[in-house]
């Protein structure tokens, strides 16, 4: 491989904060009046599968009394205001190597992108709350769930960065966090290390190409 593009493909790999996600959206249920509580294990087992507002429908679809198309988007909206003001708020410690690694691509003439399906707002508040060590400046293109229509494992946004960068999917590394992600890397033809985060770590990684626990540690 000639290494030219590395592409971090989820907030996870940059950062713990499954369990922030997680609280929040418990929060948001309780705000809503919904006797719904999402524990370690249950959260776990959502995140096979990309998309908050997927897991939503999945858990509304299953209640008697589902809940409308609006008040799905509201309690996702809110639950993404409470995570990111914790994050922002409270400081957040990206996981071992990333800042090495942003190091190593600038130095190196490496492009970096995010090529990610979730939302700005949980992208800024990670550069708010790591306190100066992730700059989103570093970052050639950042691509979110705004830019495509279908959201991992669907590669089509590895391809519109592919696309966008100007790349072949031989000269890039991607790096991912859960099976969900890793599979729409691999459908874009793109060799990905996997670095698990807690709430991902019992999934399926045979597909990757490289399995570590962190960046630092594939370094």
């Amino acid at each position: 491989m000639t290494l030219q593009n590395i592409l971090i493909g989820s907030i996870g790999v940059l950062a713990e904060t499954s369990d922030i996600q997680r609280r929040a959206y418990n929060q948001a249920f309780d705000e809503a009046g919904l006797d719904w509580h999402w524990d370690k294990q249950a959260y776990k087992s959502l995140l096979l599968s990309s998309g908050g507002i997927k897991r939503l429908r999945r858990l509304s679809s299953g209640e008697k009394k589902p809940l409308t198309a609006e008040m799905i988007e509201s309690l996702h909206a809110r639950k993404t205001v409470i995570a990111c003001t914790e994050i922002a708020e409270h400081g957040v410690d990206l996981r071992p190597g990333v800042v090495e690694l942003i190091r190593f691509a600038r130095d190196a003439g490496i492009k970096l992108a995010l090529v990610t399906t979730t939302y700005r707002q949980n992208i800024e508040a990670i550069e708010i709350g790591a306190r100066q060590e992730f700059r989103l400046d570093d970052f050639s293109q950042i691509l979110t769930v705004e830019d495509v229509r279908q959201s991992k494992p669907n590669p089509e946004v590895y391809i519109q960065a592919l696309s966008r960068l100007g790349a072949l999917p031989g000269n890039c590394l991607a790096i991912e966090d859960s099976v969900a992600s890793l599979n729409a890397s691999k459908g874009a033809g793109i060799q990905t290390l996997v670095t698990p985060g807690a709430f991902t770590a019992e999934q399926d990684f045979g597909n990757a190409d490289w399995l570590h626990t962190s960046i630092l540690e594939f370094m």
